[in-house]
């Protein structure tokens, strides 16, 4: 199976698309409505509640939503990678890595802000990495900072990515203080909206409703399915990881600062979702630097034997999951 997707070829958007129905099919065996949570954004739970609202089949449609999403990050994805040349030679790899990282999880595969959100970073990655050769970057980093301003109402956690954002765009190319508070306006923007409604509606009384971000640890899981998880995402980080830092020397100096860009996306990822009521479903948000990781295991390891395991390893273990449709719970608990 890897081996499909080692090199890039014309016919890999089909085959992709054969592999996500295979690990995505349980989203329409058992479609379910979203969970309705306590700390989700404005659009995002206008826009699902009028979804259920408006037909019988919400839940279907939400399924077909997140698999389109899906299905569409895990390509544009691939394109990222290829195109910035994060591995010395082209590879599909990433959008693999990514479709099979997001079915060891259900709750990654349903319709959630923390989806949408990836969304978000997929296209503030993009910004960064084109930045590094424009002259002029007011303009674009007044619409980023309006399009995270915009993430604070789908997901409201998402507003630390502005942290991640600045760190990464100094790491990326020599910026002024002035093109950060431009930034920052765009930031604002949204807010400033949001406070006028507010005023004019005479809600003045619901702004905390909106700034309220709870801090929760994540609920007690089978310790074995979680050691399971944990074994799965984490020994091929960590060989990617390796690999990374042992072809560094040849990479262009772009792309080293990218994987310290992906790399920093991976730290705060962890701690973003802990401000939400589900931090196992906001934790798709690392799948994206994750898959990064994973492409350069499955694309480096010499010893292919290694890779070619691990990936069954991990196919058998969302058969498991998923199909149960009960999160492990059966297959691990005595």
């Amino acid at each position: 199976m890897i081996a499909l997707f080692y090199k890039k070829n014309p016919y890999t958007p089909f085959l992709l698309l054969i592999f996500a129905v295979v690990v995505k099919l349980p989203l329409f065996l058992a479609p379910v409505l979203p969970i309705q949570e306590k700390n989700q954004g404005l659009l995002f739970e206008y826009f699902t509640k009028w979804i259920i609202a408006q037909t019988s089949i919400a839940p279907l449609i939400f399924s077909l939503l997140s698999f389109l999403i899906l299905f569409a990050q895990a390509i544009y994805l691939n394109y990222f990678f290829n195109r910035h040349r994060m591995t010395s030679r082209p590879t599909d790899l990433p959008g693999m890595a990514y479709l099979l990282g997001t079915s060891l999880l259900p709750t990654w595969s349903v319709w959630s802000a923390p989806l949408l959100i990836n969304l978000l970073i997929l296209f503030l990655l993009a910004h960064l990495f084109e930045s590094y050769s424009l002259s002029d970057i007011r303009k674009p980093l007044f619409n980023r900072g309006l399009a995270i301003g915009l993430g604070l109402f789908i997901y409201p956690p998402s507003l630390w990515l502005a942290l991640w954002f600045v760190f990464s765009l100094l790491i990326i190319r020599p910026v002024k203080i002035q093109e950060i508070l431009i930034a920052l306006l765009g930031l604002l923007t949204p807010i400033y909206f949001l406070l006028i409604g507010l005023f004019w509606t005479d809600q003045w009384g619901q702004l905390a409703n909106y700034f309220i971000v709870p801090f929760a640890f994540p609920a007690t899981v089978p310790p074995v399915w979680f050691g399971g998880l944990l074994f799965i995402l984490f020994i091929p980080f960590l060989v990617g990881f390796y690999h990374v830092q042992d072809q560094v020397r040849k990479m262009l100096i772009q792309v080293r600062r990218g994987w310290t860009v992906f790399f920093m996306l991976l730290l705060i990822g962890f701690f973003i979702p802990l401000f939400s009521a589900d931090p196992y479903t906001g934790w798709i948000i690392l799948l994206i630097p994750l898959s990064a990781y994973h492409a350069s295991f499955y694309y480096y390891t010499s010893f292919r034997i290694f890779p070619l395991l691990f990936f069954w390893i991990s196919f058998l273990f969302v058969l498991l999951n998923q199909y149960t449709g009960s999160g492990g719970k059966v297959i691990f608990d005595p």
